[in-house]
């Protein structure tokens, strides 16, 4: 079994919903997605995309139309119970828990539905409390936590049977920013564990920090697939390199509008932020222009959540 059939891997997923006029809408159309043990790929793609629908289907929640799921080495249709037990999910939000019930009593539930029994379960359960740092709120009721303490349960029960494959759907949503790090750094060491993890965000940054690869959807089809360095490289051809500059003095010559290449100027006392067609010939004239003078300069590529603005504005 190869290293893809171990972990997640979707070929020609296709779902259609009829509509009440007898029409058909097709909101996934030909999906194909790979994900490899010790990977993890993240879709992006605007609301209506098909990312949902995907997930639901990837998860066994719903039945493609048409096309293969594989989980594990699993079929997700003809293997289901197999599939399943391969496969740990997060879709968040405040269904799939109980309110009711404690977080401790939660997880035992679930867990013994995998088969969990026992001291092996209550172990299970205190250490992955601990790990999404609710070990001191496991005996409050749910209804009572806030929605990010939901979304580390909904990790932490996704976890209970130690799955191989893992779907995150926006796992750091309606978290603080340090409980959103702390949700980053546990997925990244997830990952290098050498589980196969999809996650969908919203979170450019989180994308870009724990991506192997990149997945934009639009229109229910994959759009493109690559490294976020490499979107944001090739971004830079239609949207301009970004060049910061730091002066000395805190006075941004006027010289500086006759750039090489400038697209576009921002200024902010002594710093300017340019944007030109070509990062290093504008550093290397700037250098030049301006020996001695400057105390910083940087180029870099357009950020993600601009190139994914680029993709949808383009589509």
């Amino acid at each position: 079994m190869s290293s893809a059939e171990k972990g997640l891997r979707a070929t020609g997923l296709c779902r259609e919903f009829a509509g009440r006029d007898g029409s058909v809408r097709k909101a996934v159309d030909d999906v194909d997605l790979v994900v490899r043990p010790g990977e993890l790929v993240s879709v992006l793609g605007p609301n209506g995309a098909g990312k949902t629908t995907t997930v639901r289907m990837l998860t066994g929640l719903l039945l493609p139309t048409s096309g293969s799921i594989t989980v594990g080495g699993y079929d997700m249709v003809r293997q289901r119970r197999r599939a399943a037990l391969a496969c740990g999910f997060s879709l968040g939000g405040d269904t799939g828990l109980y309110p009711r019930l404690t977080a401790q009593q939660n997880l035992s539930f679930f867990g013994m539905m995998y088969g969990l029994r026992g001291d092996r379960l209550e172990r299970r359960a205190a250490r992955l409390l601990e790990e999404v740092d609710l070990a001191d709120r496991a005996k409050d009721a749910v209804g009572s936590f806030s929605r990010g303490m939901k979304q580390r349960l909904h990790l932490a029960r996704a976890l209970l049977h130690d799955p191989a494959v893992l779907i995150l759907d926006e796992p750091s949503a309606g978290l603080d920013p340090q409980s959103a790090a702390s949700m980053r750094a546990l997925v990244a060491r997830l990952t290098g564990e050498g589980r196969s993890i999809l996650l969908t965000t919203h979170d450019m940054r989180e994308a870009e920090e724990l991506s192997d690869r990149i997945v934009l959807m639009m229109g229910g089809r994959i759009r493109t697939e690559s490294t976020a360095a490499d979107l944001r490289l090739a971004a830079a051809d239609r949207l301009g390199h970004v060049v910061n500059v730091v002066f000395a003095d805190g006075r941004v010559p006027a010289e500086l509008e006759h750039c090489p290449g400038i697209l576009g100027e921002e200024r902010d006392g002594g710093t300017v932020t340019l944007r030109v067609t070509d990062g290093a010939a504008s550093v290397e004239w700037i250098l030049k222009t301006f020996p001695g003078r400057t105390t910083s300069v940087s180029v870099t590529p357009p950020t993600l959540e601009e190139v994914f603005l680029d993709l949808v504005a383009a589509s």
